[in-house]
Parts: C-alpha cells; sequence; structure tokens
C-alpha cells in the first residue's frame, strides 16, 4: 500500500473513530482498535485503551458547548490520525493489512450509522408522508396543513393554495 494510501485509511479511520464515541458500536470499536494497534503487545493494549476511555470521556464532556465540542473533535480527529497512521507504518504487512481493513470497515459502519441518524434512510408506504431532514409545512391563504394525510377519497371542493375561499 502505498503513503497516500495509508494516510487516507489512518484520517478517514480517525474521523470514524472519534465519531463512534458515546455510541452503540464504542464497546467493540475501542476493544478491536486496542487489539490491532498494539500489535500483541498487553501493555500497549492497556495504555490505548486508556487513550480512548479518555477520548470518548473527553467528548462526552464537551457535548454541552458546541464550540468546545468541535474543538474536541478536531483535535482528537487529528491525534487519533496520527496514532494510527503511526500504528499502520508500524506494522508488518499481514498485520497492516487487516488494520487497514477494519479502519475501512468502521468508516462504512460510522459513515452507515450517520446516514440512519441524519433521517438518511426515510421511508413511507402507500398513503404515507416521510422525509430526510427537517420538515416545514404551512397553509397559506385559508388552506389546510398536515404532516399526515388519511383521505379515503379526496374532499369535496378543496382549498387551492393560494386562492383563499376557492
Amino acid at each position: 500500500m502505498d503513503l497516500e494510501a495509508l494516510a487516507a485509511i489512518a484520517a478517514a479511520g480517525g474521523a470514524a473513530l472519534v465519531s463512534a464515541a458515546g455510541t452503540d458500536l464504542w464497546e467493540a470499536v475501542r476493544s478491536r482498535i486496542a487489539q490491532l494497534t498494539s500489535r500483541g503487545d498487553g501493555e500497549a493494549e492497556r495504555v490505548t485503551l486508556q487513550r480512548l476511555d479518555r477520548t470518548a470521556t473527553e467528548l462526552e464532556s464537551a457535548e454541552s458547548d458546541a464550540n468546545g465540542a468541535d474543538h474536541s473533535r478536531g483535535r482528537l480527529q487529528s491525534e487519533w490520525t496520527v496514532r494510527l497512521s503511526d500504528a499502520l507504518d508500524a506494522a508488518d504487512d499481514p498485520e497492516r493489512n487487516e488494520l487497514a481493513d477494519y479502519l475501512r470497515e468502521l468508516t462504512a459502519a460510522v459513515a452507515r450509522r450517520g446516514a440512519a441518524a441524519s433521517g438518511g434512510t426515510a421511508t413511507a408506504g402507500e398513503g404515507g408522508f416521510a422525509a430526510a431532514g427537517d420538515v416545514t409545512i404551512r397553509a397559506d391563504h385559508g388552506g389546510y396543513a398536515a404532516g399526515v394525510q388519511n383521505f379515503g377519497s379526496t374532499p369535496a371542493n378543496p382549498t387551492q393554495p393560494g386562492r383563499p375561499g376557492h
């Protein structure tokens, strides 16, 4: 793997790792990252687990301040990018490939989770209403507005938007 590819994997992995903190993915992520980056060294694994725990704690503490959360998130992403890059550099080919594959999987899992959390997978059945994001519903000029409409048939004489009373 060339240096640019490794750098990209480390950067995406650092961002994904920080994004996974505090989610249902976290316990599995922290264990696997510690295992893969320590390369069988029990003390290194213990230290990495402590760092990961501090990462999660710092992000949780910073959540109450939007600016602080953004700053912490950016700094921690940078720190983990460097750590992951170092781990990729230090590993032999099989270990490097295993870590790189895991970082790609983690990045994809976090992206899927983010899409679902942001409403990116909104669906609705026949006659339903779904939106992937914020929705504003309003009626002008005496019209009606609703987020859910359950009509058996078209209402008699419905008003037309922009034309009061018609």
